[in-house]
């Protein structure tokens, strides 16, 4: 008996489930009832007249002691049973009588009324039986499972070679119920066979091989466009795991073959799920491997019913019933879980129709139930703006909230019930530290901003006295993050100008200065992952600049650096945590240096500069430290919706033809405004480029889906996304605005932000002469070696975390009636 039947039962063994076998006539079901009995892992329960049963045990020399026997023809719920069956037919017009004579004379459709009603747990048929006999009965008396269009089957084959599959193991469907799938029923058979996977045989790492007889395109037909098909489907339903196809059935299995039809196959050769194009091909190869091989076939289980009902082969024996049973039981237990999770779910998070649900352990934001007053302003920021809340479900997610960090909802809370997380206590004690050095960065929208905490016009410019508050605070040094925001341009437009040139498929190319852009991406458009830019954001590129760079340049040791982030952002509390940001430590060969140690937000400086008695209006302006205090007008316009769009064609002008950007690339207007999707068209070395800028996760996510649709995609090569709306300037962690006012203060930061590019001599990235000096000293040039991995980073799939769930779309608002006209 294989290991993995063993852990098997001994799993299923610690909840007893009673198991239905109908088919009592036969020897070996008796046989396996008497095995299940003895082993203690599950209670069978025999259909059938007892004194007949008896007597046939007693001829076989078979135990039937303990274990139930339900008559159909003396149970008392025949009555119950039968007016059930015929209301289920009823549309084909069956009667209670009709039903009752069924019940009565076939044993499988009385025993999956047992499992129907809950008197079973599970069912067990097929030795007897036909396939399309069983099934017939459970579809006619079971149903199928919620949201379920496909029912199939699959073999658990159990092999003597570990190399192969999980440890010899592999799950095959569909090889007993669907003939001739069609690409959506191979895609649901794919996703099927994941879960038999997952629940019964505990695969950690299900890779699914779709066959054919043709490898990626070897062969032609209409089986071959068929897989196809299916897999472009589950590319379209962002499955959990993985998947190939087409492919044969050695380029699936054997890893040297896969290397030679199949190379960079994330599955070929790996295979532990293996779909096959139709019954035919599946049923042949499962029989052959195992009367051939030895391999042990347990099934055909079926998969989509609303309860378990376990197939057979007919030449089954008396331990593959009983390893069957086993799986019946496992799936029992896994059903009923589920089952009272719909049922007992009640989130631990209380008025979800008024307020934002917030972890305790949100690294960016936190909410205070006691002073909330449930205005549902943070909801419905959340829900209509950045489409977060009412996309997900928190029973499929486990009652994790899907967040990403925006703090859109604290920027609208004006009762204190949302904050920020605050750091402000562990960079007190790093100033405090005479051992460390604290550096401090600035991003542009806070300069712009800062002011309104003070009693300044909106927009007022206090980058001077920013600066000299930040060295009151006790800041060694000031930075500029505008020196990071030409330094991601230089990497990101020479990779938007590799893509154009060599690698037209990865284009249109995404922005990726947005942290809550990426991680919106991550989890609900992981396919999209491979167009994001590899470039980090300004202040991701500035902090590991000062602790290799500055600290080489200055002789300190990068271990005493203190690196803190102001910004207007609560996302990038989240993005400077994220565990690839050490590339700084890696550089060191100390991987525990963080890039970038704290961020604190433009509301966080305000309240620390009060709390110090600092009189800002009064402070005398300050000039950032030089090395990186210089910086163009397009590393400042970064903070308004459409500014990287403009900046980067600024300097991709000049990385194209040769030429300095002229008026048109210096005033984009078309990318400019609080509009939240704008599009555009450039001529650039004879090639018209088409760009979008885009604010508003809302936004983006409806652009996302329309182009999905539309199958345009090729039609930009360049794509802008801020989260918050109008960019930067209205980020979570900027001073609050009452409502009315909220546009007009947008507007201010705005203008401001363009008037001092414009005041600017420098107004493209390229021109920065820091950043020629840093490149011609450090880097090397854009998208070097060091460059690559001081400057740039990679991206995860966090699609898992949305659960099974994962294409949750709110109901549509009920339309407002226009108020009644009352007539004098």
């Amino acid at each position: 008996m294989s290991r993995f039947i063993n852990n098997l039962k001994r799993r299923v063994s610690k909840d007893l489930k009673k198991i239905v076998l109908p088919e009592s006539n036969s020897r070996r079901v008796l046989q396996a009832a008497e095995r299940v009995q003895a082993e203690g892992f599950a209670r069978p329960i025999l259909v059938g007249k007892p004194q007949e049963l008896v007597e046939v045990a007693s001829e076989c020399q078979i135990d039937l002691d303990g274990i139930e026997i339900i008559d159909p023809k003396t149970y008392p719920m025949i009555d119950e049973f039968s007016t059930y069956y015929a209301q289920r037919r009823e549309k084909r017009g069956m009667t209670v009588e009709q039903a009752r004579q069924i019940l009565l004379n076939n044993n499988n459709f009385f025993g999956a009324c047992l499992v129907a009603f809950d008197i079973a747990d599970g069912m067990v048929a097929g030795a007897v039986a036909t396939s399309s006999e069983v099934i017939r009965a459970a579809l006619q008396v079971i149903g199928t499972h919620p949201g379920t269009s496909t029912v199939s089957s699959s073999f658990i084959v159990i092999t003597d070679k570990p190399q192969f599959g999980d440890d010899g193991i592999f799950v095959l469907g569909d090889a007993s119920v669907v003939i001739e799938p069609t690409a959506q029923q191979l895609a649901d058979i794919a996703v099927s066979c994941v879960e038999r996977a997952r629940r019964t045989v505990q695969t950690l790492d299900p890779k699914v091989a779709l066959l054919s007889y043709s490898t990626m395109g070897s062969g032609n037909g209409g089986e071959v466009d068929r897989v196809r098909e299916a897999v472009n489907l589950l590319r379209d339903r962002n499955v959990d795991f993985e998947f190939d196809g087409e492919l044969q059935a050695d380029a699936a299995l054997v890893p040297r073959i896969a290397r030679q039809k199949a190379p960079g196959s994330p599955v070929a050769g790996q295979a532990n799920i293996l779909v096959f194009p139709n019954l035919v091909s599946g049923n042949i190869c499962y029989k052959m491997l195992q009367h051939l091989s030895g391999a042990t076939a347990l099934g055909p289980l079926l998969q989509g019913l609303a309860k378990p009902v376990m197939d057979l082969s007919r030449g089954c024996t008396p331990e593959d019933i009983t390893d069957v049973i086993a799986i019946c039981c496992s799936d029992a237990i896994y059903m009923e879980a589920e089952r009272e999770r719909d049922i007992a779910f009640t989130s631990r998070f209380e008025k979800l129709d008024r307020r934002v649900a917030v972890e305790n352990q949100n690294v960016s934001i936190q909410f205070d139930s006691e002073k909330c007053k449930n205005c549902t302003l943070c909801r419905r920021r959340c829900a209509d703006v950045m489409s977060m809340t009412g996309y997900y479900s928190l029973e499929s997610t486990g009652d994790k909230p899907i967040c990403v960090h925006c703090g859109q909802c604290s920027l609208t809370c004006m009762f204190g019930a949302t904050t920020t997380v605050s750091q402000r206590e562990l960079i007190q004690q790093a100033i405090d530290d005479p051992e460390k050095v604290v550096i401090f960065q600035t991003a542009p929208a806070v300069r712009v901003a800062l002011g309104d905490s003070f009693g300044m016009p909106y927009g007022a410019i206090v980058r001077g006295k920013m600066v000299s508050a930040l060295r009151q605070l006790g800041g060694d040094y000031i930075f500029d993050t505008d020196f990071g925001a030409d330094l991601t341009i230089m990497e990101e437009a020479s990779e938007l100008l590799y893509r154009i040139k060599n690698k037209r498929e990865l284009l249109p190319q995404f922005t990726s200065c947005c942290p809550s852009w990426v991680e919106f991406t991550e989890i609900f458009f992981p396919e999209l992952i491979p167009h994001l830019s590899t470039a980090k954001s300004p202040i991701s590129m500035l902090s590991p600049m000062i602790k290799t760079y500055f600290a080489k340049r200055m002789q300190i040791d990068p271990a005493k650096i203190v690196t803190v982030c102001v910004t207007p952002c609560t996302s990038k509390k989240a993005e400077i945590a994220r565990p690839e940001r050490n590339a700084a430590g890696i550089y060191w060969k100390k991987p525990e240096i963080r890039d970038t140690d704290y961020c604190i937000t433009t509301r966080e400086l305000a309240q620390w500069i009060t709390d110090r008695n600092i009189d800002f209006a009064a402070l005398s302006e300050s000039e950032f430290d030089s090395v990186f205090g210089e910086s163009s007008g397009a590393g400042t316009i970064f903070g308004n919706s459409g500014g990287v769009m403009e900046a980067a064609l600024r300097t991709l002008m000049y990385l194209r033809t040769g030429q300095v950007a002229d008026r048109e690339f210096l005033r984009f207007e078309p990318v400019r405004g609080l509009e939240g999707v704008k599009e555009a068209a450039i001529t650039l070395d004879n090639d018209i480029i088409h760009v979008v800028a885009i604010s508003g996760l809302g936004n983006a996510r409806k652009f996302i889906n329309r182009m999905e649709e539309k199958h345009s995609w090729k039609k930009y090569a360049f794509i802008e996304v801020m989260a918050c709306p109008g960019g930067c300037i209205g980020g979570g962690g900027q001073p609050r605005t009452k409502l009315p006012q909220e546009i007009p203060a947008k507007r201010a930061r705005i203008e401001s932000l363009y008037a001092m590019d414009k005041e600017n001599p420098i107004h493209a990235s390229w021109e920065n002469r820091e950043v020629q000096t840093l490149y011609a000293k450090f880097l090397g040039e854009p998208c070097s070696e060091l460059s690559e991995q001081l400057l740039h980073t990679q991206y995860v799939n966090k699609h898992y975390m949305l659960g099974k769930e994962d294409k949750v779309v709110p109901p549509p608002k009920p339309e407002r009636k226009p108020a009644a006209v009352i007539k004098k």
